[in-house]
């Protein structure tokens, strides 16, 4: 076989080999591409899911204080929870959005961004439970008045209300400054990763290490 011939025949193994890979490549993506649809479309139902519940649970809310605003305690107490619910029902329409919006036709960085945003959606919550701290007590006090019918608020003496608005007021320094901390670019920061991870797991931690790379990355 002359050299010609065989360099021949190692060109057109190459093609074929090249071929081969850029077939393989393809199939695995559109394999990878096709998994990613479904977990969507599974997000996407939790999502919305979770969207009636908020809705339904802001309708309560908005139910119990037009009830209950002559009551100037039950109607505050429910006004908190209502101002809750309304930033995590904002939350969940975003998130539906978002899903609706991910065309697994676009560059693949472009697909993961948005399902990275998807996956880092735990966050919210996390703030949501640090700012909730504070004011924990409006929560019990319309979950007791709308469960049991009792208006724990009246049972409570004066002086310990005023003592524990303070104490509540002072811890709203330190909770603003954690709730500050709690974003993808203080990962790099222990404690942050760590209540991150702990309350939201290690999903909510990568997503936000990638947004975090995106971000740098567009800079």
């Amino acid at each position: 076989m002359e050299a010609h011939e065989l360099k021949q025949l190692l060109a057109a193994y190459d093609r074929k080999l090249d071929h081969t890979l850029r077939l393989n490549e393809t199939v695995l993506k559109n394999m990878n591409l096709e998994k990613s649809k479904g977990k969507m479309r599974t997000v996407l139902i939790y999502r919305i899911v979770e969207l009636v519940s908020f809705a339904i649970l802001a309708l309560v809310i908005g139910n119990y204080l037009v009830s209950n605003w002559i009551h100037i305690h039950l109607a505050l107490s429910g006004s908190i929870i209502g101002i809750f619910t309304l930033i995590a029902l904002s939350g969940s329409i975003g998130q539906v959005v978002l899903l609706q919006q991910i065309d697994f036709s676009k560059p693949l960085v472009e697909i993961r961004e948005k399902v990275e945003l998807v996956n880092a959606h735990g966050l919210l919550f996390i703030k949501l439970l640090f700012l909730s701290a504070p004011i924990w007590w409006a929560y019990a006090i319309v979950a007791i008045d709308i469960f049991l019918d009792i208006d724990f608020y009246l049972y409570l003496e004066p002086n310990f209300v005023v003592r524990y608005l303070i104490l509540n007021a002072l811890l709203l320094i330190p909770i603003i400054w954690a709730f500050n901390k709690l974003t993808h670019k203080n990962l790099h920061i222990s404690w942050v990763r760590k209540t991150i991870e702990f309350l939201s797991g290690r999903k909510t931690t990568e997503a936000l290490e990638f947004l975090n790379e995106i971000e740098e990355f567009k800079k």
